[in-house]
């Protein structure tokens, strides 16, 4: 019989099972980059452009061009759209990053010849039709009415604002600001950058015959090879800041640092500590504020990396009573971390959280697409990050998170609090 009173073994992760992108070129010479899986007639379809939040001329053009970008075509206006992906079961959404766009569709194989027409209209002909626009514009002003009556945005977005002072990624959309956005700038801003030469990633049941139809309708498209400039030039500015609001139940704490990028030498080693510091729920952080204290539900800590710029954040809700009380009790832990060994079980449940939560985070195909066209946006070499990532996590040591924490947690941080 069962015995529930004796935890079961735990074992190392051996290996990834990382399928290896094939990638082939169209006749424009565009990437198509397969992640090939036959084992469910599903294919998900990422054009990924090398322009975001970044290059807006007015804050929130980038959003609202992608959101009525798939509100209708020339070839497929208004609810024609809708019906047509409906009917094939299909789905077409976008995803707009600081430094990225994508438009995606997710079909089954069956119908790909049916619904790559619908991609390649809604990535060259998009209506921009006036009722789309308003619409869209005033979905986004109720959200940023609610969002403004949350603490925790608040303070989030205040934090980016100070942290990151000059560049683009501290930008905060206000009503101001969507208010100014007109319908030809959302064009003029398509016109721009949907230009710019994007990458293909596929994931699913691809063959021969799928990649004839993509050289069919995006083969002769013509893209321009640039990327756009950027001319951020980060000036943090560290001073506390307190926001008071009237009828404020509980408090948010935000406190950040700039960091390094995933490419640097430490970045895996500083990952590492930053998850026995506040990243999973048996973290420092979460036992010593929640379980010992109680001055909050969750905190949390995490490394937070963009193409121009890195930093590092802590939140947490608390009692408006222990906003200081979990200020100090943060910098005790990061202190802990800069003096004190982390004990070797530990270390060994951390390293078994990781490979777990790596492991998990590849699991299927369209997991490992997603990690891919992360690493591609960063110039990195999607086997080789994870095999190194993998590596680190083996070979960390208790000495190595010393010289790790002292290195980094001593940065100096800005601290935003909302009551």
């Amino acid at each position: 019989m069962l015995n529930r009173q004796v935890a079961p073994k735990a074992y190392m992760l051996k290996d990834l099972s990382l399928t290896k992108p094939e990638v082939k070129k169209l006749s424009n010479d565009v990437s198509v980059h397969i992640i090939q899986d036959d084992t469910n007639p599903v294919l998900k379809i990422d054009i990924l452009y090398p322009a975001g939040r970044t290059n807006d001329n007015k804050p929130g053009e980038s959003l609202i061009c992608a959101k009525v970008l798939v509100e209708g075509t020339k070839s497929y206006p208004g609810s024609e759209l809708q019906e047509l992906l409906d009917h094939y079961g299909a789905h077409l959404d976008f995803a707009v990053d600081y430094d990225y766009t994508t438009v995606s569709l997710l079909c089954l194989k069956e119908h790909i010849n049916t619904l790559l027409p619908v991609l390649k209209s809604a990535i060259k002909e998009p209506l921009f039709e006036d009722k789309d626009f308003e619409k869209i514009k005033l979905q986004q002003l109720q959200k940023i009415r609610v969002n403004n009556q949350k603490n925790s945005l608040i303070a989030t977005r205040n934090l980016r604002k100070n942290l990151l002072q000059g560049t683009p990624y501290a930008s905060i959309l206000e009503e101001d600001e969507l208010n100014a956005i007109h319908k030809e700038d959302i064009e003029n801003y398509f016109n721009k950058y949907f230009a710019l030469q994007p990458d293909i990633i596929v994931a699913g049941d691809f063959d021969e015959d799928i990649f004839n139809y993509f050289d069919e309708y995006f083969g002769n498209l013509e893209f321009k090879p640039n990327e756009p400039q950027y001319t951020g030039k980060l000036n943090p500015n560290l001073e506390e800041k307190k926001i008071e609001r009237e009828g404020s139940v509980q408090a948010s704490i935000r406190m950040g640092a700039i960091s390094i990028p995933r490419d640097h030498p430490d970045y895996f080693d500083l990952s590492i500590t930053n998850e026995i510091l506040g990243g999973y729920f048996g973290s420092r952080l979460m036992k010593n504020i929640r379980e010992d204290k109680g001055y909050t539900y969750g905190i949390y800590s995490v490394l937070i990396n963009y193409k121009h710029v890195d930093y590092h954040i802590i939140g947490a809700d608390v009692k408006i009573d222990h906003i200081e009380d979990t200020i100090q009790e943060v910098y005790h832990e990061m202190e802990d971390l800069k003096t004190n060994r982390v004990p070797e079980e530990e270390i060994e449940t951390i390293k078994n959280y990781m490979l777990g939560k790596i492991a998990s985070s590849l699991d299927t195909v369209f997991h490992q697409s997603e990690n891919y066209k992360v690493k591609l946006s960063e110039g990195a070499d999607y086997i080789d990050y994870f095999d190194a990532y993998v590596k680190s996590i083996r070979n960390i040591t208790a000495e190595r998170i010393l010289e790790i924490s002292k290195k980094y947690f001593s940065e100096e941080y800005c601290v935003i609090k909302v009551a």
